[in-house]
């Protein structure tokens, strides 16, 4: 999938979510690839179940379930990073063949992640399988960490294989992946209250990313496929998609103009620049986290606040 240029500060000084693409190097909170010695036993010497993360999103979920009693390494934890094309290191291939269990986001996201787990002896976690999203449809938005209840699907799965490896720590799993998902349950909350609040909102995105969470928060994405579909190819849109979709900003028809606040192109800058003219509020989002974001609570509950403080404008 061809990505635009990464930005490593937030593009065209939009508000951004707490979220953020990373690279490589463990997440905060997380620990280091367990030496090579203990890639036959998936434990450090701490002796704790080892978990091993394609991004901090899918480590801080993992992270949640697990507490203090097993050890998570989140492979991309830059900003500065993307997902999509990260290229993995040796470190990374043992950091996979030392873990138990191993997290990738799956459809097409991360597959240098899913082939390294693959070929590891780890318990896989495919948060898009894990989804009950048809990944087959076309287009398929592969973005499943901004679906909050994927994430608490990703939790319970991981709790119970966490139970299966660790059964002397069951209870503590289930009770923090319930946990999990009654703070998800929140937000989910929170996000669908910052809908009503601001009714019958449209949205243009740039690309597809925080298009879950616009469905939970009620904004309706009317960004056109020819522009989603263009918007993937080195060519970019035509000079007509472009136009046409700017158009649904200049004209008010979308109340709300979305960014990736990680990528920046010449595109994200001419429709930046139609919404600001308009007075179309817009607002920046990101794949993982920015520094300073350690859970993905912050990560979920940063991005609808800052949407909903662009409709409030």
């Amino acid at each position: 999938m061809p990505r635009k240029v990464l930005a490593t500060v937030a593009v065209a000084a939009l508000p951004l979510s707490l979220s953020a693409c990373s690279g490589n190097g463990s997440a905060e909170g997380s620990t280091s690839a367990a030496p090579s010695g203990a890639a036959s036993s998936g434990a450090t010497t701490s002796g704790k179940v080892q978990i091993v993360a394609s991004t901090n999103v899918w480590g801080s979920v993992a992270q949640a379930v697990a507490g203090d009693h097993a050890d998570v390494t989140s492979i991309i934890t830059s900003p500065a990073q993307d997902p999509h094309d990260y290229e993995a290191t040796a470190k990374d291939k043992l950091t996979f063949s030392n873990a138990k269990i191993a997290i990738v986001n799956g459809g097409g996201y991360d597959d240098w992640a899913s082939t390294l787990a693959k070929g590891s002896d780890a318990t896989v976690v495919d948060a898009v399988e894990t989804s009950g999203f048809d990944s087959s449809a076309d287009p398929f938005n592969e973005h499943v960490f901004y679906s909050m209840a994927t994430a608490r699907k990703v939790a319970d799965v991981v709790a119970t294989d966490l139970s299966k490896l660790d059964p002397s720590n069951a209870s503590a799993y289930a009770q923090n992946a319930k946990s999990f998902g009654t703070e998800i349950g929140k937000f989910e909350s929170q996000a669908k209250a910052a809908g009503a609040a601001h009714p019958n909102t449209s949205a243009v995105a740039t690309e597809p990313v925080v298009g879950y969470l616009l469905t939970d928060m009620g904004i309706k994405n009317i960004t056109p496929e020819a522009f989603v579909e263009q918007a993937e190819t080195d060519a970019g849109p035509s000079v007509k998609v472009l136009s046409d979709t700017e158009a649904l900003l200049t004209t008010k028809k979308a109340g709300l103009l979305v960014v990736n606040g990680q990528t920046s192109d010449d595109v994200t800058k001419q429709l930046q620049s139609a919404a600001q003219k308009a007075g179309v509020p817009s607002v920046g989002v990101t794949e993982t986290f920015p520094q300073g974001v350690t859970t993905y609570a912050q990560f979920i509950g940063g991005t609808i606040t800052d949407i909903s403080k662009a409709l409030a404008k």
